[in-house]
């Protein structure tokens, strides 16, 4: 199905996403129809460590974990949205010839979602306990429904949405996947206090896919021109820290690049605030990471039940030298450190942030060295408020 192949890559090609819950750009709607609601040994590893992910952005992720644990330590919400796509119509359903999957009918029903939030709720693979805002078009006119995250031992059902069973199309032209023809569109005509975060930080995602030089200047002019007004996180305060690019080969003549960029934000010259985004899938290999045996379950930072795929891509990049010369070093200077993507990018940033809040307590007793790996390579000293750097 090499067809299926090339429809998928390319609508997973939009890149990752980011956002911040007090960073907003004043923007108008007409819509209003939502429902709003360092311990270096393991003998010290006793209190609680500071979590090192304040806060994750997703767009479009799908699920890595079979298991309950995809949320903060007990069972705490982790701060942040999940968001998707979906389409929903009262008309009756007209199929193409070559839309195997779809089914004619009528009533008012949802006809199509975010192939890619959907991909891994089939085999299991639930999504984190957060926030969860829904982004619909209803026979054309754009409106959400946002579900809070509430802690406690219980799951959320939508870390479940969508269901699995809906109607999904990959093909090009029909998918509603990409970051800035889906997701910023439709977030520009919700409401604000709903739309922000989320929509200020769709240019770090859309720029790193780029090198260093190419970072800054899709930052410098991301957009511009366009009728659309979405100023960037440049316009926020954020500035590139720093840049990684981890290249995977996957055959003789082709290599997959898996990119990291890290922003800052120093307005407030006493609190730093930074942004790690991870670039999303732009690739074949990329594929290959949500099928076959890439879709089993393996374990990852002393957790069972995690997607193989992407914790492949996560490992390689946690044990790159780059990221360790380059981004745990900038990590360490920001008093909080927001985690966002937008497909691929989103599965990681989920991954990332688990290993990172689960602290080193839940690792103690632990004799597996796999997962002391794990965690050390990935994780870094959090920066206190108060601290300089």
């Amino acid at each position: 199905m090499p067809s299926l192949k090339t429809a998928f890559f390319a609508a997973l090609s939009a890149p990752v996403a980011f956002s911040q819950h007090h960073d907003r750009s004043l923007r108008k709607s007409n819509n209003n129809d939502g429902t709003a609601e360092d311990v270096t040994a393991r003998s010290l590893a006793t209190a609680s460590a500071p979590l090192l992910v304040d806060y994750l952005y997703t767009y479009g992720a799908p699920s890595v974990t079979l298991n309950t644990h995809q949320s903060n330590p007990n069972n705490a919400c982790i701060p942040g949205i999940r968001v998707y796509t979906e389409d929903v119509t009262s008309s009756t359903v007209q199929c193409a010839w070559y839309q195997l999957w779809c089914k004619e009918e009528s009533g008012t029903r949802v006809t199509n979602v975010d192939f890619a939030s959907k991909i891994n709720l089939i085999d299991g693979y639930m999504h984190p306990k957060m926030n969860t805002l829904v982004l619909r078009s209803v026979d054309g006119k754009i409106k959400y429904q946002f579900n809070q995250c509430r802690d406690g031992n219980s799951q959320q059902t939508f870390q479940w949405w969508p269901d699995a069973n809906e109607p999904s199309d990959m093909m090009p032209g029909y998918h509603i996947h990409s970051l800035q023809e889906h997701y910023e569109t439709r977030l520009m005509q919700i409401s604000d206090s709903v739309a922000n975060p989320l929509l200020d930080y769709a240019s770090a995602a859309k720029c790193s896919y780029a090198d260093y030089s190419g970072v800054l200047q899709c930052l410098k002019n991301y957009r511009q021109g366009d009728s659309n007004g979405i100023p960037g996180v440049m316009a926020l305060g954020y500035e590139l820290f720093t840049h990684m690019n981890h290249a995977n080969k996957y055959s003789l003549t082709q290599t997959d690049d898996d990119a990291v960029i890290v922003l800052k934000n120093d307005s407030n010259p006493n609190f730093r605030k930074c942004i790690i985004a991870f670039q999303g899938s732009d690739s074949l290999a990329d594929f290959a990471d949500f099928v076959g045996l890439n879709n089993v379950p393996t374990s990852y930072c002393g957790r069972d039940g995690i997607h193989s795929g992407v914790k492949k891509e996560l490992w390689r990049i946690t044990h790159d030298s780059q990221y360790e010369s380059s981004i745990k070093p900038a990590l360490e200077t920001c008093h909080e450190v927001t985690c966002v993507g937008h497909s691929l990018g989103g599965s990681l940033c989920n991954l990332f942030t688990m290993c990172a809040n689960q602290g080193m307590e839940n690792l103690d007793g632990g004799d597996g060295e796999d997962m002391w790996d794990d965690y050390y390579s990935l994780t870094w000293n959090k920066m206190t408020s108060g601290s300089s750097w």
